[in-house]
C-alpha cells in the first residue's frame, strides 16, 4: 500500500468515532451510536423501510421553505428542470427528505461534497428498490451561512504542494480585523483581483507539480472548473454566495442532481414554531443540555461543545452591524426578552417574544433576526420539516451525541444518522511529489520516529563534547581535535534535521484533506463524483478509504 494510505488512518467502523462516548454507559448515548449505519446498503434499507407521517404542520413549513429554495437556485443560474421537479415534491405528503448542512466553505473540502453524494446516491437507491412504486426523496442540502468569517475554512483552502515549506499551499480570502467577526453572508465578495490571484496560483501550482506529459490535461480540468467559479462569481453578492453557488453549480450542473439548496440564514420562517418550542422550553434544553456536558467531563470527555452553551438561549440574534449576539433568555414585565451584547459592535441587542405564557414569533418584526445554534440544527430539521435522514461529518460528533440527548428531553424523535468518515485515498499532483521523495522506509510515522530518535542520539553523544570545549578552553588547551569531532556529528545532525523537514512536509501533505479544487484537476468533476459514488453501490462501507485510480 502506498505510504500516503497508512499515515493518519481512520477506523474501519464509523461507531468507533464514538467509542469515547460509550464509555459513559447511558442508554440514550449507547442507542443513538448504535443506531448509525456501518454499510450503505443498511442505510437505504433503514430509510426505505420508514413509515411517512406528514402532517399538515410539517406540510405548511415545507410549502414555506419552498420559496427559499427556488430563490436560491434562481440566483445561482440551477433552477434545472431536475431541482424544479424535486422543489415541487416537498408538497408530497409521501415526500421523505434527507439533509445534510455545512457552512460555504472556500473551495470547500472533498467531505462536504461526499455527504451530497452519499445522500443523492441513497434516494437514488431507495427509488431504485421501489422501481414503479412511491418512494419519492427530496435531498436537501442547508448552507450554514450565518457562521463567522473568522471560521479558518470559510476564509482558507489548502493544495498539497511541496514547493511549499509546510507542504501545503494556501489560497486566502484576505479579511481585516474589522470583518472577522462578521457573519459571512454579509461579507462582501472578493475583488475580481483577489479572484485572479487564486485562478494563477493554482496555474503556478500545476505548472511547477506536474508532469509535462499530463501538465495540459490538469490545466483543462482546471478551466472547466473554473467556468462555474466564475459564473458564481458574477451572480454572487456575498462570500457566502460565491461557495455556495460554486457548490450548487457543480453539484446541479455538472453532475445533473436534483439537490436542493437553500440559505440557513433565510428561513427563520419555516422554523417560527420550533424556535417558540425551543426558547418556551429553554429550562428543559438547558439543563438536558448542561447535564449532557457535565456527564462527559467527569469521563475526561471533551465534546468540543462550549462548557457555557447551556446558558445561552438556543437561538442566535442578527445584529444591524451584520454580526450577531450570543443571548440569554430573560424576563422583563412578564415577556420573554433575548438579550445579549454583539460579538463584534459590542451593542445590547435586545429582542421582545411576548408574553412568556404564549409566545408569538410570527408577531415579532424581526423573526428574520433569529438563527439557530449548532445543536437545535438538527432538532427543527426533524420537528418542523420531518426529515427522514441527517448526513453528519465527523467534526461534530460530540454536538450530534449531545442533540441526541437533548432531543429524547424534549421528546423530538431525531431522524437516521449517517456519517461518511471514509478518506480518499489517491495519489494526485501534490501526493505523487510527497511519495517520489519518501525514503524507502514505508510508513511516514515510523521513519518520523526513527528520525528523531538519530537526532536525540546526535544531541546526547555532543553534550559531553561541549561541555569538554568549555574545560578546555577555561584550562587555556588546545581543541582542534575536538572542533573536528564537535563538526562531525553536527554535520550528521543537520542532515538529520533537514530529513526531519522533509518527513513533516511529506506528512502533512498525506494526512491533508485537500480543497475540491485537488480533486477537480486531477480527476475532473464528473470522474470525481463516479469515483465517490461506485464506492457507495460496489462496496459501500462508510468508514473504508475511497480509493482513487491513477491519472
Amino acid at each position: 500500500m502506498s505510504p500516503l494510505a497508512v499515515v493518519d488512518q481512520a477506523p474501519l467502523q464509523v461507531r468507533a468515532l464514538f467509542a469515547r462516548f460509550n464509555q459513559v454507559n447511558d442508554p440514550a448515548v449507547s442507542e443513538f451510536t448504535g443506531s448509525i449505519p456501518e454499510k450503505f446498503a443498511d442505510a437505504v434499507n433503514r430509510v426505505a423501510s420508514q413509515k411517512i407521517q406528514t402532517g399538515d404542520f410539517v406540510l405548511r413549513n415545507r410549502a414555506v421553505l419552498k420559496s427559499f429554495i427556488k430563490k436560491f437556485h434562481s440566483e445561482a443560474g440551477t433552477l434545472t428542470e431536475h431541482v424544479r421537479s424535486s422543489i415541487e415534491l416537498l408538497d408530497d405528503p409521501a415526500a421523505r427528505i434527507v439533509v445534510s448542512t455545512h457552512q460555504p466553505n472556500l473551495f470547500a473540502y472533498g467531505r462536504v461534497f461526499k455527504k451530497i453524494v452519499l445522500l443523492e446516491t441513497l434516494k437514488d437507491a431507495i427509488e431504485e428498490l421501489d422501481r414503479g412504486g412511491s418512494s419519492r426523496i427530496v435531498n436537501l442540502f442547508l448552507v450554514v451561512d450565518h457562521d463567522f468569517v473568522d471560521e479558518s475554512w470559510v476564509r482558507l483552502a489548502q493544495l498539497p504542494s511541496m514547493q511549499h515549506s509546510s507542504g501545503v499551499m494556501e489560497l486566502r480570502l484576505p479579511v481585516s480585523e474589522s470583518k472577522r467577526w462578521q457573519m459571512v453572508c454579509n461579507m462582501p465578495v472578493p475583488s475580481e483581483l483577489v479572484v485572479h490571484n487564486w485562478k494563477r496560483q493554482v496555474k503556478s501550482w500545476i505548472k511547477s507539480t506536474a508532469g509535462a506529459d499530463m501538465r495540459s490535461v490538469f490545466i483543462d480540468n482546471l478551466e472547466q472548473f473554473w467556468q462555474h467559479v466564475e459564473a458564481s462569481y458574477e451572480r454572487a453578492k456575498s462570500h457566502a454566495d460565491l461557495n455556495s453557488f460554486l457548490m450548487s453549480r457543480v453539484v446541479n450542473g455538472a453532475w445533473n442532481y436534483s439537490t436542493l439548496f437553500v440559505r440557513l440564514s433565510e428561513i427563520s420562517s419555516v422554523f417560527e414554531d420550533g424556535f417558540a418550542f425551543l426558547i418556551s422550553n429553554s429550562a428543559r434544553y438547558s439543563d438536558a443540555l448542561r447535564r449532557a456536558e457535565n456527564m462527559f467531563m467527569s469521563c475526561g470527555i471533551d465534546t468540543g461543545v462550549s462548557p457555557s452553551s447551556y446558558l445561552h438561549a438556543p437561538v442566535w440574534v442578527h445584529c444591524r452591524c451584520g454580526s450577531k449576539a450570543s443571548v440569554k433568555i430573560v424576563s422583563k414585565n412578564g415577556d420573554l426578552v433575548l438579550a445579549g451584547p454583539c460579538i463584534s459592535c459590542k451593542k445590547e441587542l435586545e429582542l421582545n417574544l411576548g408574553r412568556q405564557n404564549n409566545l408569538d414569533l410570527g408577531g415579532c418584526n424581526n423573526i428574520h433576526d433569529l438563527s439557530p445554534r449548532a445543536i437545535p440544527i438538527p432538532l427543527l430539521l426533524a420537528r418542523d420539516l420531518g426529515i427522514s435522514c441527517y448526513a453528519s461529518g465527523t467534526g461534530g460528533i460530540g454536538y450530534l451525541v449531545d442533540g441526541s440527548i437533548v432531543s429524547g428531553k424534549l421528546g423530538i424523535r431525531l431522524p437516521l444518522t449517517l456519517i461518511w468518515s471514509s478518506r480518499d485515498i489517491y495519489e494526485g499532483i501534490g501526493q505523487r511529489k510527497a511519495a517520489a521523495a519518501m525514503p524507502s522506509e514505508n510508513n511516514i510515522e515510523l521513519y518520523l520516529q526513527l528520525l528523531e530518535k538519530q537526532n536525540a542520539e546526535y544531541e546526547k553523544r555532543m553534550r559531553p563534547l561541549l561541555s569538554m570545549r568549555a574545560e578546555k578552553i577555561r584550562a587555556g588547551e588546545p581543541i582542534d581535535e575536538l572542533l573536528s569531532q564537535l563538526f562531525e556529528l553536527k554535520e550528521g545532525q543537520r542532515r538529520i534535521r533537514q530529513q526531519i523537514s522533509l518527513a513533516k512536509k511529506i506528512r502533512n501533505i498525506v494526512s491533508l484533506s485537500p480543497c475540491f479544487i485537488d480533486y477537480a484537476v486531477n480527476f475532473g468533476m464528473a470522474r470525481t463524483e463516479q469515483a465517490w459514488r461506485n464506492h457507495l453501490v460496489k462496496d459501500g462501507r462508510l468508514a473504508l478509504p475511497v480509493v482513487f485510480q491513477p491519472t
